[in-house]
This record gives structure tokens, sequence and C-alpha cells, in this order.
């Protein structure tokens, strides 16, 4: 694994990505006085490195944020929202062990997209998964035989 792969895992496993309020409430569509009342009522957390300082939330938040929000949007109360958010975290937790196994190495193609190496086949590691991203975002799934380094 390329050293550049390693950081890019550490940042979402060990939650060093962190967002700013704006950033949180403009890639989620919620105003920052409801996710200072979140924070408030100890739905959210924030990290801040010293007191009355800016507040900066993690992946795991966004996503959190983002789920409270999309059960307010199908009618329900706050705090059945958080409850049922809470209910769904394990999707979160999925993706980031996800990253965290399956991330091996990125790597241009011939044709200038990006594949994702997602690592060898249980049942044949002789055999690998590869995710090809081209320019315009489509993802296509690919087996290949396993590349030696």
């Amino acid at each position: 694994m390329s050293a550049i792969t390693e950081e890019f895992r550490k940042m979402f496993v060990h939650e060093k990505l962190l967002i700013s309020m704006t950033e949180l409430s403009q890639a989620v569509g919620v105003s920052p006085s409801q996710i200072r009342y979140w924070e408030r009522k100890g739905y959210i957390v924030s990290e801040q490195e010293q007191q009355h300082k800016n507040h900066k939330y993690s992946m795991t938040t966004l996503v959190q944020v983002a789920g409270i929000k999309y059960f307010l949007d199908e009618g329900y109360t706050l705090p059945v929202a958080v409850k049922k958010q809470e209910e769904h975290c394990d999707m979160s937790r999925a993706l980031k062990h996800f990253i965290a196994d399956r991330l091996l190495d990125f790597e241009k193609a011939a044709d200038g997209a990006t594949l994702i190496n997602l690592g060898t086949l249980d049942d044949d590691p002789q055999k690998e998964i590869v995710a090809k991203v081209n320019g315009a975002g489509h993802v296509q799934l690919l087996l290949r035989d396993r590349q030696s380094k």
C-alpha cells in the first residue's frame, strides 16, 4: 500500500478529517442554529481545541446529522429521528470498516480512470476486485488477476 493511500485511510478511520459547522450545515442542509441545538441536547458532539473556539465535526457526525435530517424530513419528531438514526449508525461503522479493510491502493488506468484496489477474493486469492472510476464519476467493478508488487 502506498503512503498516500495509508494517509487517506487514516483520515476516515481515525476521524482525522474534520469539518466546520458552516461546512456541516451546507453539506447536509441543516442550519447552524439547529446543529448548536442538537449539540446542546447531546444528540451530536463536536471537537474543540479550546473552549470558546470553533467547533469541528467528524465524518461520523456528518452522517449522524444527515440521518437525523432525513428522519425529520420524513415527519418524525426530533427525539424519534435521533433514535431512528442511532438504530442506523451501524451503516457508518460498516463503511468505516470497509475503508479500513478493503481500501488497499489507488492507481491510474491507461485510459485515465482511477483504479481503487479493494483486495483479493476470500475464496480465490489469485483474483482481486478493482473499482474503476472514470472522469464522469461512473464506477465499474472489475475482477482481475492479482497484481504482484
